[in-house]
């Protein structure tokens, strides 16, 4: 179970630089949350869980490039 990326952008994976992460390995989610953010074209987009679950691997990396579906998080 992959959450991929929906555009090309930039992650992030808190709201702000000093700020928590939305997720951390091994949280449990809810459908609906934000896992992390995608900066495409100066417009911030959040990225919401699709079902509930427990986070397994972040794979993406804060404040790295992403491509159009690449693996960002791993879940079940």
């Amino acid at each position: 179970n992959a959450i991929t990326s929906p555009m090309v952008g930039t992650v992030y994976l808190s709201p702000e630089p000093k700020a928590k992460n939305f997720i951390k390995q091994g949280q449990a989610i809810k459908k609906g949350d934000t896992l992390l953010i995608i900066e495409a074209m100066k417009t911030f987009n959040e990225i919401k869980a699709p079902k509930s679950g427990v986070i397994k691997q972040i794979i993406a990396l804060n404040s790295r490039p992403v491509e159009f579906g690449e693996a960002l998080i791993i879940f079940e």
